[in-house]
This record gives structure tokens, sequence and C-alpha cells, in this order.
């Protein structure tokens, strides 16, 4: 969800960050210099793809089974509206179909939770076609928590109690084949409670058995301009107990002090937000944790800057803002692809590809904008040995194409509320972060971007103004 803010564009003083009273709103009044990725041991491409989804998808989840991709709940229109009605996330645009896509044929198998032989009910329909729900894949389960949605019987909106559990193949195989009395319900359960009343976060599975639920919001009611969600300021941290029949969980299981939620911070205020695994190395052995990059809003309507570092128990900090060296992030601020990538030499990489981003290139110049335009440019963060951030602008972007409905002509800006999906079988760390010198020395297709929304401007001022995205890009890695 992307807050109304008025069009700001300041010109930068070249690549040593920013200043102007004006951006106050932000978290810092600066950003850190943005560099030239021709310094990275590696570049990236994106090109089209010779196959898509039959219409678009944004803000979804996703699991992965044989080769093959789940996709499901998000939304089928573009960037919401800020109207002060009640119409600005119009039910009929909640995404009830079920996908099933075969990267290695370039097939789309579909079939829709509306199905009478699904056996679900309209409020288990419900609960699986809502917009920015968290997910993570364990094993053959995909398990599900929160996103924002209708409730058919009353016509509320709210943001869903619920943990789905979904078993991966069976729901695939009720896409792919019509049998006879198999139903989707029998491969999906769910369990309630306000611990998952959280939209636009993120979700992971965590040592110990812990599932951790990292920050976003619970919006209540009709999305007016007027109206702000609850933010949960903190990462909430559960066991899932799942034995494939019975569904529950622990908030705090035995009397383990890690299994409590971290209590609520106001630096945590965030959502639709980057959350990537990184790997760092401690005495030789590598530590799988993770990033919080930027995010939206602050208090004043701002983006964050200051990331925020998880630990593999789920514990969060934050560098002092005001600390000059404190790395700010200046672009792709807002809930994209990213593929992780670590190097021999200590150094950890997280290539984010396009979204709404505040600060932007043109002509060379770095420019930003309060409003968070929509940009096809692609960045990539370093975390340096010594745990330093920097910021490179790559030379990739998202290919030219043009809209041909709204604003004809306009190249599409593509990324926001789309996801990655990795090739396979690549060399990965246990949280699919790429082991870059085992990936060789010629390019490789490390991965797919699927959906999100496409924008023919930087700024939308009308619903027309963007769309889901059906199209499918094909991401290359160039080590150098």
């Amino acid at each position: 969800m992307k807050a109304p803010l008025g069009r700001l564009c300041v010109i930068v003083l070249g690549l040593f960050g920013w200043m102007s009273p004006a951006l106050a709103q932000n978290q810092t009044p600066t950003v850190s210099p943005i560099l030239s990725g021709s310094d990275l041991p590696f570049g990236v491409s994106i090109e089209r793809a010779d196959f898509s989804l039959p219409s678009g998808l944004q803000s979804y989840v996703s699991a992965i089974h044989q080769d093959k991709w789940l996709l499901l709940a998000g939304r089928t229109n573009g960037m919401h509206d800020f109207n002060d009605d009640n119409n600005n996330f119009p039910p009929r645009k909640q995404n009830t179909t079920v996908y099933v896509v075969d990267p290695i044929r370039r097939t789309v198998a579909s079939r829709s939770l509306a199905d009478p032989r699904s056996g679900l009910t309209q409020r288990q329909i419900d609960l699986l076609s809502v917009t920015s729900p968290q997910a993570y894949q364990e094993g053959a389960t995909l398990y599900m928590t929160g996103g924002y949605g209708v409730d058919t019987a009353t016509g509320q909106f709210s943001t869903k109690d619920a943990l789905t559990a979904i078993y991966v193949p069976g729901l695939m195989h009720w896409v792919e084949e019509i049998v006879a009395n198999e139903t989707a319900a029998q491969y999906i359960r769910h369990i309630f409670d306000p611990i998952f009343q959280v939209t636009g976060g993120y979700m992971t599975r965590a040592p110990r058995n812990m599932t951790l639920l990292i920050f976003g919001q619970n919006f209540e009611g009709f999305y007016v301009p007027s109206a702000s969600g609850i933010y949960t300021r903190q990462v909430r941290r559960f066991r899932i107990a799942d034995d494939g029949v019975t569904l529950s969980f622990s908030p705090t299981a035995h009397v383990d002090t890690f299994s409590t939620p971290i209590p609520p911070d106001p630096n945590y205020r965030r959502r639709d937000l980057n959350v990537v695994p990184v790997v760092t190395t401690t005495r030789g052995l590598p530590i799988s944790s993770w990033v919080a990059l930027s995010g939206v809003f602050t208090l004043a309507g701002g983006a964050w800057t200051v990331p925020v570092s998880i630990s593999p128990l789920g514990v969060p900090s934050m560098a002092d803002p005001s600390l000059p060296g404190t790395f700010k992030q200046g672009m792709n601020n807002y809930v994209a692809p990213t593929l992780g990538l670590h190097s021999t030499s200590g150094n950890m990489y997280t290539v984010v590809m396009g979204g709404i981003s505040f600060g932007y290139f043109t002509n060379g110049v770095f420019q930003t904008d309060g409003e968070l335009p929509f940009i096809n440019q692609v960045t990539t963060i370093r975390i340096d040995p010594q745990g330093r951030f920097t910021q490179y602008l790559m030379d990739a972007e998202y290919p030219v194409i043009r809209s041909t409905e709204s604003n004809p002509g306009n190249p599409l800006l593509f990324g926001a509320g789309a996801l990655f999906f990795p090739s396979t079988p690549l060399p990965t760390f246990d949280n699919g972060v790429l082991q870059l010198e085992r990936l060789g020395t010629a390019p490789v297709v490390v991965g797919h971007i699927v959906g999100g929304i496409q924008s023919t401007v930087p700024n939308t001022a009308r619903r027309s103004d963007s769309s889901a995205s059906p199209h499918i890009f094909k991401v290359t890695l160039i080590p150098r």
C-alpha cells in the first residue's frame, strides 16, 4: 500500500548524498552514496521470457515443487486508489485463481478456488485471496499468515488472523488434474490467533524450529487515505507444530525465552519491505541471518533508510541513524524481487530489482522524489566482512515494454510486488543465498521474476495508470 505524498524532486550534489529540510519525512535527511556497479565482481541482465501468465498478478505467495511454481493469493489489478471511499481495494480484484507454472515446458495451468469442486467455504476462499500475506515453504508445505482482504459475508475488510498450511504437491495436482472426489480443501488447513494478524511483513523459518514474523501491520477496515494500520514494530516468534494432520503453534514453547516476541520498537514501524537472507562467516563457518532493508512508512510519511539486522534467533538491531558512518539506503525501498550472493571473499551481495524507490538516476544524475516513484533500475547492496554496507547502481534495468493501454507508448515500470523464483539446481547455502564463485565464469540464468505491478508512469494519479503484470523475466548473472 503506497501512501499519497506530495511530489518532490531534488537534484543531488554528486555521489556524496543530499540534504534538504523539506525531506525530513524520511528516517534520515541524507542517503549514502550510490556507487557504480562496475566495481562489483558480477553484473546482471533482465530479459523478457518467452512465456507469461495468462493474466496479471501481484503481492501474492508462492511455493516450488519439482521445478514447478505454485502461485496463489494477491491481486489482479495494479496500485490501489487513494479515493475517500470504500472501493480502493475492489474485492473482485482479489486473486481467487491458483496457478501452476512449469518454466521448463513454459506452460501455465490454473484453477479457481471458487470452483464448486474445490470443497472450500467462502471464508476459506477469502483467506486464500488476500493481499500481501506472509509465507515460507518448509519441505512440501507452504505456511501462510495474515494478509489484507474482504470478508464476503459482511463486506468488511480486515487483516486476517489465520495461519494456513498448504500441502503443495496436493494443491498442484488439484490444479493440473481433474480427479473425481479430489478437492483443494483436503490439502489446506487453518488455525487462528491474533499473532498471525499481519500484512506487508515477512515470515521465515529460523533455527530451533522457530518461525519469525518480521514487522508489517494490522490494517482494519476499508483502506482510505486518512486511515493507518497498527504496525507490529516487532519480530514475532513462535513454533509451528504440524504432523500433517493437526496444525498448532506455541508462542512460548518450553521455557525457552527465545520463543517470545521481541518488544515493539518505533524504529521497526515498517511494512512492504525487503527482508533478505544473508550469510556471514564466523571462524570459517557460514552463519545465516536476515537484514530488513528500508520499507515504509515513518510517522511523518517517509521511507526508512537504515537497515535492521536480524540475528539467527530473530533479535533485531539497527545502527545509530545519527552517526555519519551509518548506511542509509537510497534506492529500491519497497518490496521487490531480490537475489542474494555470497563470495568467498566474505562479501554478501543483495540485488534488488526495480519496484518503488526514493532515489533514481536520470541521465547519470541522482534525483529523489518524496512520493516514492516506480522505477526499472536495479541496485546491489554489499555487506563487507566487517559488516559495512554500500549500495551500487547496476547497468541492468527491466527491458523496455511499452504500454498499449493507459498512457500508450510509455515504458512500463516493473518490480513492485513481484517475486523472484530461483533456478535449480544451483550452488546455494541452506537459506537460498547463492555461492558466487561456484557459479563459474560464464553467464548463468539464476532465476525468473514473475508478476508484480506494471506502472505506466513513475507516480500514479488514477487507477488506470497501473495494472498487475503478467510478464515473466529471465535474470542472468554475468561474472566478471
